[in-house]
């Protein structure tokens, strides 16, 4: 909503310049003016202020906000100010605004500017975050993986696959189902490794998340061979998001596993192919004779 206020908009500019030291209560009635002149006279006495380092609180989301406004002539004068004034703090308010207006801006130069604006925020954002990755305590660097999983920062978060602390790479292995490959799925190898068998399992789900990349195939087969029983149950249930073609070979392997709950996962597993791979039903029929009561069972329903 605009609101029109004096006798006209030159008289309105001029009064507004006349404010000293303004707080953005003091302009928030002439950032709603009818008329773009003035709206645009609002934003460079808040500008004036920014470059004083008087800048009132509120005052970066204003101008990002002001990427909307339906006159080309505001539009311009909020960008130039963000441009210019890249240090100006933005809250989430402010965040939201840019993108927006990086989506959906009225022109190409608002929409570059806001674009812009972001790839400065994320940037410095990535590196407060990285330097959290070098702080003694593993909390703040578990707090850090997660800041730089939401940035989608794959370089730093897979710089963190190495950790000392067991709940740091746990944090990467869950967050790199999230980031971009193939540089996660980089990480993601090395993790699957992992000499902490609760690190390896989550690295396992992650991959069971990605349903499994040709890159990941091998390293979870692997894990079906883990001397740590729920490690050797998660690995199976990853294969069941993999293709049939590399998947079901190490799974019916799986049904002779010393462990019942190893087996009845594979029989999870499998019972998606059982339709369509004879293979699959030949190795399930085999498995009715099962010593365990439970495992028996899940088969006759996998047959069914």
């Amino acid at each position: 909503m605009t609101i029109t206020q004096g006798p006209g908009p030159t008289a309105r500019v001029l009064e507004l310049h006349r404010i000293k030291s303004p707080a953005l209560n003091d302009v928030e009635l002439y950032l709603r003016d009818s008329e773009p002149q003035v709206r645009a006279a609002a934003l460079k006495v808040l500008t004036g202020e920014a470059r004083r380092g008087a800048a009132p609180y509120g005052t970066g989301d204003t101008l990002a906000w002001a990427l909307a406004d339906e006159h080309e002539d505001v539009r311009r004068v909020a960008a130039d100010a963000l441009r210019g004034l890249p240090e100006l703090f933005l809250g989430d308010d402010g965040v939201a605004a840019l993108q927006l207006a990086a989506a959906r801006g009225r022109d190409a130069f608002v929409r570059e500017t806001a674009a812009d604006l972001l790839e400065i925020l994320v940037r410095g954002a990535a590196e407060l975050y990285a330097q959290g990755l070098q702080e003694d305590e593993a909390q703040i660097r578990i707090q850090a993986v997660l800041g730089l999983v939401a940035l989608r920062a794959v370089t730093e978060v897979a710089a963190a696959a190495d950790d000392p602390s067991r709940e740091v790479r746990v944090a990467v292995a869950e967050g790199l189902a999230r980031l971009p490959r193939p540089a996660s799925l980089d990480a993601l190898v090395t993790l699957l490794t992992d000499h902490d068998p609760v690190v390896r399992m989550a690295a396992l789900d992650t991959a069971a998340e990605l349903k499994v990349p040709s890159q990941l195939v091998g390293r979870v087969i692997n894990s079906t061979t883990h001397p740590g029983w729920q490690v050797r149950r998660r690995a199976v249930l990853a294969l069941g998001a993999a293709e049939p073609e590399v998947a079901v070979e190490p799974l019916v392997r799986a049904l002779r596993d010393r462990t019942v709950d190893v087996r009845r996962a594979a029989v999870q597993a499998l019972e998606q192919w059982a339709g369509d791979h004879p293979e699959v039903v030949t190795a399930l029929t085999e498995a009715l004779t099962d010593p365990d009561p439970g495992v028996r069972t899940q088969v006759r329903w996998a047959l069914a």
